[in-house]
């Protein structure tokens, strides 16, 4: 019956052609005209990232039951519910403002809570939550004629939501936010103290580092040891000169054993104080100059008298000829100068041992003051990397925003296949339509 219902109807299928293109044309054209007549939308577009949160007990418990140990279930429902619920969503409508949201809404013709209703409503159309499958991640969406607006709403939703979120997360979160406070302080703390010494004792600005002033040191060791062995030279000169002169200047009448030896010391003596005179006068002169006048001249005169009367004396009692006194004058000349030289180099090696003590000083202190920074510089690194720790441990439990939402550069695209189904849909019926009317104005046999 329904195939030859169906065969009847192939006389009206010019009439039916007819009126399934007129109605599609008409359905497509009024798709076309409302389409024309709605304002383009920007959607904004923002992803999260979920922590996970462990279950209390007696909830895991009854998990364990029902054979159910995935806790990311827990967590995406729990913040799908909220992203989706109207609590949330009213939050968003008041911090923002009901006109600048939809600046279109009648206030005059609505009551208070009409008003808030119907945003409400409007409000849940134009937002999507979607999770991301087999994931933590949940994907918000916001679609508005204002493109601005549409990248306002997702901010602020993502603002009021990890508000919001963080009412269902364990107590001993608190105490892990206390613990970084605490961290941080002792960073900051360890920072500013490590800034403080290296202003003090001027660190950066001094041009020499610990290797230099080691190089120099060493340098420096070098060359005293040097000095030294040239002094300890310079004595042993002095010593050989001295026993010369004393070859030279000694008593040569008298055999070792009739001389006294209380003569003998006291001859020593005369003779020690004659190269101690000498070596005077050679310093006086140094000191004053000589043929220049004054207190100087006096002083170096004076001395020459008492030389030359302690020489006469020396002479007379070794028994020194004339002919050899020239002899004996010039080993003690040479004494002289050997011992102003030692007393020289001496000096030089004194000079250099306390330029010495000085630099060693220094570097002592260098090397305290860098052992100081570095064990400052420690307890900075160590406070860094202990208040890094606990961020990166807060970090797995906070709300990670992965996308953040940017103002849309182009509206969305409509979808055109709906409009294209819905013209074909009823170009079809009523093509159908048609038909049976018009085999019921004519009252065809169906048998």
């Amino acid at each position: 019956m329904i195939f030859a219902f169906f065969v009847s109807l192939k006389k009206y299928a010019v009439g039916m052609t007819a009126v399934f293109f007129l109605i599609a044309l008409l359905v497509i054209a009024t798709s076309l005209y409302r389409s024309s007549r709605r304002l383009p939308m920007f959607q904004a577009v923002a992803r999260v990232n979920m922590p996970e949160i462990k279950r209390e007990e007696g909830v895991k418990q009854q998990a364990d039951k029902a054979g159910q140990e995935d806790t990311k279930g827990v967590t995406l429902q729990t913040a799908l519910e909220i992203l989706q619920g109207n609590v949330l969503a009213e939050q968003a409508v008041k911090a923002i403002g009901i006109i600048k949201i939809f600046p279109g809404f009648n206030l005059s013709t609505l009551s208070k809570d009409d008003v808030l209703s119907h945003a409400l409503a409007a409000f849940q159309q134009q937002l999507t939550v979607t999770p991301i499958q087999d994931t933590h991640i949940i994907q918000i969406t916001f679609q508005h004629p204002d493109a601005a607006m549409s990248a306002q709403v997702v901010e602020t939703l993502i603002r009021l939501f990890r508000t919001e979120y963080k009412k269902f997360q364990p107590p001993q979160k608190e105490l892990q936010n206390e613990q970084l406070l605490l961290s941080r302080r002792d960073m900051h703390q360890a920072a500013q103290a490590l800034s403080m010494f290296q202003q003090k004792n001027q660190l950066f600005l001094v041009g020499e580092s610990k290797q230099d002033l080691t190089a120099q040191y060493d340098k420096m060791q070098r060359r005293l040891s040097t000095e030294q062995e040239n002094m300890h030279e310079q004595l042993d000169q002095v010593n050989r000169l001295e026993e010369q002169f004393e070859n030279i200047l000694q008593p040569k009448n008298q055999t070792s054993e009739q001389v006294k030896e209380e003569d003998k010391e006291e001859f020593s003596q005369e003779r020690k104080d004659l190269i101690r005179l000498k070596t005077y006068e050679q310093d006086l002169i140094e000191k004053y100059g000589e043929g220049e006048g004054g207190s100087g001249d006096r002083l170096i005169a004076n001395v020459r008298l008492q030389t030359a009367s302690l020489q006469k004396k020396l002479y007379a009692e070794a028994g020194v000829l004339e002919a050899e006194q020239k002899e004996s004058e010039d080993a003690a000349e040479q004494v002289v100068l050997a011992k102003m030289g030692y007393r020289e180099q001496q000096n030089k090696t004194d000079r250099l041992q306390r330029e010495i003590s000085k630099l060693r000083g220094k570097l002592q202190r260098v090397t305290e003051q860098d052992s100081a920074l570095e064990e400052l510089q420690q307890q900075a690194e160590t406070a860094q990397q202990h208040y890094t720790s606990l961020v990166e441990q807060l970090e797995t439990k906070h709300i990670l925003v992965i996308e953040k939402p940017m103002k849309p550069l182009a509206p969305i695209k409509p979808q055109k296949k709906p409009a294209l189904l819905l013209a074909f849909a009823c170009g079809l019926i009523g093509s159908i339509l048609y038909g049976m009317i018009q085999m019921l104005r004519k009252g065809p046999s169906i048998t």
